[in-house]
């Protein structure tokens, strides 16, 4: 093995941000709708960088020169268990190297993030770096959450038209509720539970926020809803913050009233709203496992950055 394994500190931050502007570079080449700012601005990826220097993190080295890096991001609770982060900026290699070095960064850091009970480890990548891809697969990762995007241009066929944008947020708690509690069923098993005062007060923030929310009605009733929303800082979408990106921030339809283009008809909606507000592109996050949701997004917006995870046996 010519080359050498060492922590991750500061000496390697700077050839660490060029080399994921370079496989950032990569993922736009393949998806254009992606913003430049993380090319014209690297002491943006290099601060965020530098704010993780403290964490676990594993350097690639050979002959003096950074082969690849993986540094730890936040470690948090989740699903009952201790989970870790790698986000997306927090990792990247030369293009045209072999999986081998994926393997052992992981591999590295895997004893590290158990020694603190980390039991569920996340892995953000781009989506178009197909050997990463394969090679979390081969290490037991499997899809968990996917970020898409996509231009303004209006959708064309849409027909449904009885869409409105609603400010009397009260008539939809209902909906609201069905949505939330619709993660937990097969196959997402998310478990979520929520009341009227906290779906209410989940809607309010919204417009304070000043998202605007598209409604469909059927019988006088909202059957339908998508919110959209310029993407708030420290939140979902990192790459794309402070990009004059829109974000669509939640979206349900009932299951009755699917497959009508209903759904079509409130994303376009969505799209004339951010195109008339100056925005440059919409994009959605959204589980993998999510089966109407995530064949809707699929239809209309292209990815470029998935959510891996992996469970580890809790009794190690």
């Amino acid at each position: 093995m010519p080359y050498k394994l060492i922590p991750f500190n500061q000496e390697h931050l700077q050839p660490a941000v060029e080399l994921f502007i370079n496989a950032y570079r990569e993922e736009r080449f393949q998806n254009p709708y992606l913003p430049s700012r993380v090319m014209n601005e690297p002491v943006w990826i290099q601060s965020a960088l530098q704010a993780k220097l403290s964490n676990p993190g594993i350097a690639v080295v050979e002959q003096g020169k950074l082969l690849a890096f993986m540094v730890t991001g936040s470690q948090f609770t989740w699903k009952g268990q201790r989970a870790v982060i790698v986000p997306e900026y927090g990792h990247a290699e030369i293009i045209g190297r072999d999986q081998t070095l994926y393997q052992v960064m992981y591999q590295t850091l895997a004893k590290e993030w158990l020694k603190t009970n980390c039991h569920l480890h996340l892995i953000a990548h781009f989506s178009h770096n197909i050997l990463l891809k394969e090679t979390l697969y081969q290490l037991g990762f499997g899809a968990l959450v996917a970020e898409r995007v996509r231009d303004l241009s209006p959708i064309d066929g849409v027909q449904y038209q009885k869409i409105k944008e609603e400010k009397d947020i009260s008539k939809l708690v209902d909906l609201h509720i069905e949505h939330i509690l619709y993660y937990s069923q097969s196959p997402i098993f998310i478990p979520r539970t929520i009341e009227h005062p906290s779906a209410l007060a989940d809607l309010q923030s919204h417009v304070q926020n000043e998202d605007v929310l598209f409604v469909a009605y059927e019988q006088g009733q909202p059957c339908a809803y998508l919110i959209v929303g310029k993407s708030p800082i420290g939140s979902e979408g990192f790459l794309l913050q402070n990009t004059n990106s829109a974000q669509v921030k939640s979206a349900y339809a009932q299951p009755e009233v699917r497959d009508k283009g209903i759904g079509t008809a409130l994303l376009n909606h969505a799209i004339g709203w951010a195109k008339q507000k100056g925005f440059e592109r919409i994009f959605v996050e959204h589980e993998t496992a999510n089966i109407p949701g995530g064949n809707f997004w699929r239809k209309y917006f292209t990815p470029y950055l998935y959510f891996s995870m992996r469970y580890i046996d809790t009794t190690l």
